[in-house]
């Protein structure tokens, strides 16, 4: 079996400092958010051996958190270039090309592609994935090249609305 958590990057905004899409940074509610949000995931018994995430500075950051709540070194985290510019397909590619020895890896991306292939895999009825929300899917395969769409049992979506509710 195999579990691939998509996590869509926590609440962005326009600093000063970014010059462009790539560099926009969390907010202070993405922030929180995050955090809050690695904490949950993690009581929930997620355990990702591989975390991968587009190289795009609110991703990454993003990923950044939930390392440091997982004790993730993070040089460990995968960057794919791939996950900022490609659709649903070229994250497809990328999901089927990861190492067969990971058998749970949480992916950082964008929407709308990271809803559409949430959708793809799993079947969310066609809903998006708001900022900073996580889904949880299992695939009864052994290797990952096997992974497609229609083949992920969505298992939970979790978003950060829950901290307003706590």
């Amino acid at each position: 079996m195999k579990t691939l958590y998509l996590v869509r990057h926590a609440k962005a905004g326009w600093s000063a400092d970014a010059a462009s899409d790539f560099e926009r940074t969390l907010s202070e509610r993405g922030i929180k958010d995050a955090h809050f949000m690695a904490r949950l995931v993690h009581e929930k018994g997620a355990r990702p051996d591989m975390l991968v995430s587009s190289p795009a500075l609110r991703a990454l950051t993003t990923a950044e958190i939930f390392a440091g709540v997982f004790a993730v070194p993070l040089e460990s985290i995968l960057q794919k270039m791939e996950i900022y510019h490609g659709g649903a397909q070229e994250l497809l590619d990328t999901v089927r090309l990861l190492p067969d020895e990971a058998g749970s890896v949480m992916l950082f991306g964008h929407n709308p592609v990271i809803s559409e292939l949430a959708n793809r895999f799993g079947d969310m009825n066609g809903e998006a994935m708001e900022t900073c929300s996580v889904a949880r899917l299992d695939f009864q395969v052994d290797r990952w090249s096997e992974a497609g769409p229609g083949k992920g049992l969505m298992m939970w979506h979790e978003h950060p609305e829950k901290r307003h509710t706590r």
